[in-house]
Protein backbone atom coordinates (compact mmCIF):
# COMPACT_ATOMS: atom_id res chain seq x y z
CA UNK A 1 0.00 0.00 0.00
CA UNK A 2 1.87 3.47 -0.79
CA UNK A 3 1.11 6.79 0.71
CA UNK A 4 -0.56 9.63 -1.22
CA UNK A 5 0.99 13.08 -0.77
CA UNK A 6 -1.90 15.43 -1.43
CA UNK A 7 -0.66 19.61 -2.18
CA UNK A 8 -2.84 20.60 1.16
CA UNK A 9 -0.47 17.63 3.51
CA UNK A 10 2.44 19.21 1.95
CA UNK A 11 1.25 22.93 3.33
CA UNK A 12 0.26 21.38 6.24
CA UNK A 13 3.77 19.94 7.15
CA UNK A 14 5.46 23.29 6.21
CA UNK A 15 2.90 24.89 8.43
CA UNK A 16 3.88 22.50 11.16
CA UNK A 17 7.77 23.19 10.57
CA UNK A 18 6.89 26.75 10.69
CA UNK A 19 4.82 26.48 13.75
CA UNK A 20 8.02 24.37 15.41
CA UNK A 21 10.50 27.35 14.38
CA UNK A 22 8.38 30.00 16.20
CA UNK A 23 8.06 28.15 19.10
CA UNK A 24 12.09 27.47 19.29
CA UNK A 25 12.64 30.93 18.30
CA UNK A 26 9.58 32.96 20.04
CA UNK A 27 8.60 30.96 22.52
CA UNK A 28 5.55 29.27 23.50
CA UNK A 29 3.64 32.20 23.51
CA UNK A 30 3.90 32.65 20.01
CA UNK A 31 0.73 31.09 19.31
CA UNK A 32 -1.22 32.65 21.86
CA UNK A 33 -4.75 33.61 20.06
CA UNK A 34 -5.51 37.09 19.42
CA UNK A 35 -7.95 38.81 21.79
CA UNK A 36 -7.47 42.59 20.02
CA UNK A 37 -10.64 42.90 18.22
CA UNK A 38 -8.54 45.00 15.52
CA UNK A 39 -6.77 42.05 14.31
CA UNK A 40 -10.02 40.41 13.69
CA UNK A 41 -11.11 43.59 11.31
CA UNK A 42 -7.72 43.82 9.63
CA UNK A 43 -7.58 40.28 9.01
CA UNK A 44 -11.02 40.14 7.12
CA UNK A 45 -10.10 42.92 4.98
CA UNK A 46 -6.68 42.26 4.11
CA UNK A 47 -7.49 38.01 3.46
CA UNK A 48 -10.83 38.11 2.80
CA UNK A 49 -11.64 42.15 1.06
CA UNK A 50 -13.91 42.22 3.24
CA UNK A 51 -14.67 43.95 6.10
CA UNK A 52 -15.97 42.04 9.83
CA UNK A 53 -19.41 43.54 9.26
CA UNK A 54 -19.89 41.87 5.87
CA UNK A 55 -20.06 38.27 7.71
CA UNK A 56 -22.03 39.46 10.28
CA UNK A 57 -24.57 40.55 8.55
CA UNK A 58 -24.67 37.36 5.68
CA UNK A 59 -27.30 34.69 6.37
CA UNK A 60 -25.29 30.80 6.51
CA UNK A 61 -27.53 30.49 2.89
CA UNK A 62 -25.52 33.69 1.82
CA UNK A 63 -22.25 32.44 3.49
CA UNK A 64 -22.65 29.14 1.80
CA UNK A 65 -22.83 30.92 -1.81
CA UNK A 66 -20.34 33.24 -1.19
CA UNK A 67 -17.74 30.92 -0.58
CA UNK A 68 -18.22 28.44 -3.24
CA UNK A 69 -18.72 31.42 -5.95
CA UNK A 70 -16.07 33.98 -4.72
CA UNK A 71 -13.73 32.18 -2.68
CA UNK A 72 -11.16 29.69 -3.91
CA UNK A 73 -11.06 26.21 -1.88
CA UNK A 74 -7.57 27.08 0.20
CA UNK A 75 -9.13 30.20 1.72
CA UNK A 76 -12.22 28.26 3.62
CA UNK A 77 -10.03 27.40 6.42
CA UNK A 78 -8.36 30.72 6.98
CA UNK A 79 -11.67 31.89 7.34
CA UNK A 80 -13.57 29.39 9.23
CA UNK A 81 -10.86 29.89 11.41
CA UNK A 82 -10.38 34.02 11.67
CA UNK A 83 -14.60 33.61 12.36
CA UNK A 84 -13.85 31.10 14.95
CA UNK A 85 -11.35 32.33 16.49
CA UNK A 86 -13.49 36.73 16.52
CA UNK A 87 -15.92 34.32 17.83
CA UNK A 88 -14.49 32.86 20.99
CA UNK A 89 -13.41 36.96 21.60
CA UNK A 90 -17.06 38.21 20.98
CA UNK A 91 -19.70 38.21 23.58
CA UNK A 92 -23.40 37.51 23.30
CA UNK A 93 -25.62 37.12 19.68
CA UNK A 94 -22.37 38.04 18.27
CA UNK A 95 -20.41 35.10 19.68
CA UNK A 96 -23.34 32.61 18.50
CA UNK A 97 -23.42 34.42 14.88
CA UNK A 98 -19.59 33.78 14.30
CA UNK A 99 -19.26 30.34 15.96
CA UNK A 100 -21.98 29.25 13.29
CA UNK A 101 -20.63 30.52 10.59
CA UNK A 102 -16.90 29.71 11.70
CA UNK A 103 -19.13 25.77 11.68
CA UNK A 104 -20.43 25.82 8.65
CA UNK A 105 -16.87 27.14 6.85
CA UNK A 106 -15.15 24.79 8.70
CA UNK A 107 -17.37 21.81 7.58
CA UNK A 108 -17.60 23.28 4.00
CA UNK A 109 -13.65 23.57 3.80
CA UNK A 110 -13.56 19.43 5.22
CA UNK A 111 -15.93 18.70 2.18
CA UNK A 112 -14.51 20.99 -0.80
CA UNK A 113 -10.66 20.18 -0.04
CA UNK A 114 -11.56 16.44 1.00
CA UNK A 115 -9.08 16.74 3.82
CA UNK A 116 -8.60 15.25 7.27
CA UNK A 117 -7.80 16.57 10.03
CA UNK A 118 -7.77 16.04 13.87
CA UNK A 119 -7.38 19.72 14.83
CA UNK A 120 -10.57 20.83 12.65
CA UNK A 121 -12.55 18.24 14.74
CA UNK A 122 -11.19 19.49 17.61
CA UNK A 123 -12.07 22.90 17.07
CA UNK A 124 -16.18 21.86 16.14
CA UNK A 125 -16.18 19.97 18.93
CA UNK A 126 -14.87 23.26 21.15
CA UNK A 127 -17.81 25.38 18.65
CA UNK A 128 -20.09 22.98 19.60
CA UNK A 129 -19.33 23.30 23.01
CA UNK A 130 -19.64 26.75 23.68
CA UNK A 131 -23.30 26.76 20.76
CA UNK A 132 -25.12 24.03 23.33
CA UNK A 133 -23.74 26.14 26.64
CA UNK A 134 -25.47 29.45 26.08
Amino acid sequence: MGISFKKDLMVRWVEDIGKFLRIWIDGYDAFAEPSDPTVFDDAYQKFFEKDRGFYLGLSEDELTTYSKEELQAQQLHPLALTLLFDGLNANGEEQQNLLRKAKLILNLAMAETASFSFQDYQYLSMIDGKLNNQ
